[in-house]
């Protein structure tokens, strides 16, 4: 069990970099990758988030970057999400949506139709 004692200054420094969003992208996917093979840097990720008793205060790009460094410490996938367009997936997934809400009416009405 990793204490206060021994923690590393320098995995504590990189992931407060990480978390502030003070690294590259290179540098990101690097701390990433590390996450999932380093024991050292595990224990003091695990130990800085027990720590941390403000995250409610923090910005949601800050609990994004640790919603995905704490699914890639314990899930192992350390791939960055891919930014979305969001208005261009509402419309897509909208108008599916309607379509399919149409058809089940159009259904609807033809099973009412043949069946009186």
């Amino acid at each position: 069990m990793k204490t206060l004692e021994n923690l590393s200054f320098q995995n504590i420094t990189l992931i407060e970099h990480y978390f502030d969003g003070k690294l590259s992208q290179l540098e990101t996917e690097k701390f990433l990758r590390r996450l999932t093979m380093d024991n050292d840097l595990r224990d003091d990720f695990d130990l800085v988030i027990e720590m941390s008793p403000q995250m409610v205060t923090w910005s949601l790009e800050k609990k994004r970057r640790v919603r995905l460094a704490f699914s890639t410490r314990h899930y192992g996938a350390a791939a960055l999400p891919v930014k979305g367009n969001i208005a261009k997936d509402l419309v897509a997934y909208g108008t599916a949506t309607i379509a399919a809400a149409g058809l089940l009416v159009f259904i609807s009405g033809l099973f009412v139709f043949l069946a009186s």
